[in-house]
């Protein structure tokens, strides 16, 4: 299973610091240690490592606070779900052809959003939910979603026939660790368990695909 690497940058961003200050936080004894981080813990102990470097603890203090309690609210909301009721969820980099995503930050955050990721292609048949997390321009995934959709493998699927396929069409969302970590995983709650939640990212960050 792939790592994707930290996002210092979002970090950077998130504290209001200037991306200048990077070769600092990449000359850092425990840099190796710090872009691997992709749970929320992990994350967070990243964040005041980058706070206590660029002497922002205060702000990184806060930053983790409040990413800490958006993701308890989803937490909380779900914890009483059992494994068996909750949707199992396909990533996919690509539709044609088909690639799918085996990243350890999609797996976590997928299970924290009250999802189970499937990571294997002979589980493909049990997908309830497809989110498509590609580089390739929207109306390319548009035109190329029906002639795969249409295929008895994926058309007999429970996410074909109950529509819930997903395009996150923004470029900083469900792509890499980092500061960002709350936002994707209400976008994934939000899609995942819609009578539960709703942030309206469908506005910003994902598109339901209903041309088949």
């Amino acid at each position: 299973m792939q790592s994707t690497r930290l996002s210092l940058h979002s970090i950077l961003t998130a504290l209001e610091i200037d991306a200048a200050c990077l070769p600092l936080l990449e000359q850092a004894p425990t840099y190796d240690e710090l872009v691997r981080a992709h749970t929320p813990d992990t994350i967070y102990t990243a964040i005041h490592a980058v706070g206590d470097t660029l002497q922002v603890a205060p702000k990184a203090r806060q930053l983790v606070e409040n990413l800490e309690e958006r993701i308890n609210i989803i937490i909380h909301k779900l914890k009483f779900i059992a494994d068996e009721n909750k949707p199992r969820v396909l990533f996919l980099s690509n539709i044609s052809p088909v690639q799918l995503i085996n990243d350890t930050y999609l797996e976590t955050i997928a299970r924290i959003a009250g999802g189970i990721p499937i990571s294997a292609s002979a589980d493909v048949a049990n997908a309830d939910v497809i989110v498509v997390v590609s580089e390739s321009p929207i109306p390319r995934l548009l035109t190329a979603f029906p002639v795969l959709l249409t295929q008895p493998e994926w058309a007999q699927t429970a996410a074909v026939k109950n529509g819930n396929v997903f395009i996150i069409h923004h470029p900083n969302h469900l792509r890499q660790p980092g500061a960002l970590i709350a936002d994707d995983i209400e976008i994934l709650a939000e899609i995942l368990h819609q009578k539960q939640f709703f942030f309206g990212r469908d506005e910003d960050a994902w598109m339901k695909f209903e041309g088949y």
